[in-house]
């Protein structure tokens, strides 16, 4: 925080607790929680690198900050009176805080549901950054521009090519070619007036992108249209721009290709939390937060806030080789102002609903993906495979996953869907060392040197990291993500009852039977499982597999209050060696008592199924120290047979028990 400024004279009662709807940094520090991250400015600043780029999720203040720096390049010495960077850096202060001539876009709005839109959207989010430098021209007394700088008169660049970009209607009909040159232009102009190197600020490079993957996009093709033109954008931009001093790029993932040639050996990538330089102006430290709840403001609107438990719920995500944690900002100064508020303390997921990962929340109920899900909740961590950049066929990837049908996907999309949620802020990522396969938290190498010749650097392949794959850690940073993350795999049950037309009653009923049978296992109760699941079933439509037999089964149990369930749990392999592990279909847990279970459909008979929980060994799961409470160890194989509209039930109690096998004797 900033403590070189009182928050008790006069003015202070003027201030608001917290500005949530701004970015601007002028707004911002004008707020009783503004806390005081000027010091970025010279970290980055002292950066020997000329393209910096940081990756992080949304709401973590990287717009706020791209505005502080862009005000400080300016020359608004006013703003930064007061505070770190004015107060304990003053050399550095006097010495760069002057204008300097800045190109700024933000891309954060260049999305649509086609090329055509988001071209659309890119020309005008170019013209909005030609419009902030409208003191270069004026209008003449015949309607026409002309150049307002002396210099540029005695330059041979036509205003006419400037007036291009700087009308609106003129803008939004230039080619494609036209607007990947547009910045490189507007710098040889900024170069030209001010007679000094132009600094440029990217703000959310890999929107227009990743955009179209959460966009109602009939024609995938255009993912790779418009990742083509952001990249020879860029290109222009950083790599045949001789006119630029620095650059600052902000993303949430890192897209492969997008940086060629010149501009990939120069640029220096810092992913989030992957280096103590950055990462303390990205979200809230501890002792800001503990500066935050100290202030006599904040405590007098907010004194049920508490540090303790404000940090089990939104702090939790952790610096590499330090043992600095970093708190959601928005989530903090949410909890903060629904006190002030309402007066009340009530926790939530503020953060989630930031970005677009909700539009993928039905992937929460793909069987491989909840599996990995379980693991994270249960085990506090999974390990997955990871690509170190974002390419098209990655993203097209992640946009079929959305239609795709549950027996269809993928390990490897498995893991890139699990990498774009960490990406997007759910996890930390952990990297694994490959000789002692333990953990590390080494930042990520720096781009390795491409071919130096330029044309081959302007048509290289995008996948220029597709085999560079590793393993690492998926870790849950904190309690509101773990709780959201229920919250998805448990509103799934809705979702499921909604596509399959089941009966609200009939799903009770299917819970309230396996309720019963954790309490007596006798055989009656297996009967009036078979009859629930029976009467559940019949009523349903477009049940086509036993995958979506499972999947309406454990989701319509999961995080249930009577026990405790897990899907698709792999058996520990014996033996060490290639190959994946066996995998049961479902565990049910109620106090000592644990079930089994392996499902099929019509052909597959139930004894068939109890068979291969024994042939598989996947009874050995109860060996398992996690499971040495279960005292009672049930095996139960259940078919579905469609057209007799019956469900057969074959089971064991032990594995030394005898099977017992039941049929459904309601009628239908």
């Amino acid at each position: 925080m900033n403590e070189s400024s009182s928050l008790n004279d006069s003015k202070d009662s003027e201030k608001s607790l917290c500005e949530l709807a701004s970015h601007e940094f002028a707004t911002i520090k004008e707020t009783i929680t503004f806390v005081d991250k000027t010091l970025f400015i010279k970290c980055l600043l002292s950066d020997t690198s000329k393209i910096v780029l940081l990756t992080a999720p949304r709401a973590f203040g990287k717009t706020t900050l791209m505005d502080m720096l862009k005000h400080f390049l300016l020359g608004k010495r006013s703003l930064f009176e007061n505070l770190k960077i004015c107060t304990e850096e003053t050399q550095f202060f006097s010495k760069h805080c002057k204008l300097h001539p800045v190109i700024h876009i933000d891309l954060g709005s260049v999305r649509g549901s086609s090329f055509a839109e988001v071209k659309h959207e890119l020309a005008l989010a170019i013209n909005c950054t030609f419009r902030e430098h409208e003191y270069l021209v004026k209008t003449t007394d015949d309607g026409t521009l002309a150049w307002a700088s002396d210099k540029l008169n005695m330059s041979s660049i036509n205003v006419e090519d400037f007036e291009n970009f700087y009308v609106r209607k003129k803008c939004v009909t230039l080619r494609e070619a036209d607007l990947v040159d547009s910045l490189r232009f507007l710098s040889e102009v900024l170069h030209t007036h001010y007679e000094e190197k132009v600094f440029v600020l990217i703000d959310e490079y890999d929107a227009p992108v990743v955009g179209l993957v959460f966009e109602s996009c009939p024609n995938k093709d255009d993912i790779g249209l418009i990742n083509d033109c952001l990249k020879h954008f860029m290109a222009k931009t950083l790599k045949f721009n001789n006119f630029i001093k620095r650059s600052l790029i902000f993303a949430c993932v890192r897209l492969a290709g997008a940086f060629s040639g010149d501009a990939a050996r120069v640029i220096k990538h810092y992913p989030f939390l992957s280096d103590l330089r950055y990462a303390p102006y990205l979200g809230f430290t501890d002792e800001e937060v503990k500066q935050l709840l100290e202030l006599p403001e904040v405590k007098a609107a907010c004194g049920k806030v508490t540090f303790k438990t404000i940090r089990k719920w939104y702090d939790g995500y952790m610096v590499s080789n330090s043992p600095l944690k970093i708190f959601s900002s928005w989530s903090v100064l949410n909890i903060l102002e629904s006190v002030n508020t309402t007066g009340t303390l009530k926790y939530s997921s503020f953060w989630i609903d930031t970005g677009h990962v909700r539009n993928l929340g039905k992937l929460f109920a793909e069987p491989s993906v909840r599996e990995k899900i379980e693991e994270l909740i249960s085990n506090g961590e999974v390990k997955i495979k990871t690509v170190k950049s974002v390419n098209v066929d990655h993203l097209t990837s992640l946009k079929e996953l959305i239609s795709l049908e549950f027996d269809e996907i993928s390990e490897e999309n498995v893991d890139l869907f699990l990498q774009f949620l960490a990406d997007s802020g759910y996890f930390n990522i952990l990297s694994i060392d490959k000789k002692t396969d333990d953990i590390e938290t080494n930042t990520e190498d720096e781009d390795e040197d491409e071919d130096e010749d330029e044309d081959e650097d302007e048509d290289e392949d995008e996948n220029e990291d597709e085999n560079d794959s590793t393993f690492c850690v998926l870790k849950i940073p904190n309690f509101e993500i773990k709780q959201h993350v229920r919250n998805l795999c448990y509103s799934e049950a809705l979702a499921v009852i909604h596509k399959f037309h089941l009966n609200a009653r009939s799903v009770k009923n299917y819970v309230s039977a396996l309720k019963l049978l954790l309490q007596s296992t006798s055989e009656r109760a297996f009967v009036d499982l078979a009859n629930a699941v029976l009467v559940l079933l019949s009523q349903s439509q477009k049940i086509m597999n036993e995958k979506e037999l499972h999947h309406i089964l454990y989701t319509l149990t999961y995080n249930s209050r009577y026990f405790e369930t897990h899907s698709e749990v792999q058996i520990k392999k014996k033996r060490k060696g290639p190959g994946i592990a066996n995998t049961l279909d479902m565990v049910i847990i109620s106090k000592n008592v644990g079930i089994i279970f392996e499902y099929k459909m019509n052909s597959k008979s139930a004894n068939e199924a109890l068979q291969q929980i024994f042939e598989k060994q996947y009874y050995t799961k109860f060996d398992e120290p996690d499971y040495k409470h279960i005292s009672e160890k049930i095996y139960a194989g259940l078919t579905f047979e469609t057209k007799e509209k019956k469900v057969f039930i074959t089971y064991q109690v032990g594995t030394e028990g005898i099977s017992k096998s039941v049929c459904s004797d309601t009628l239908l």
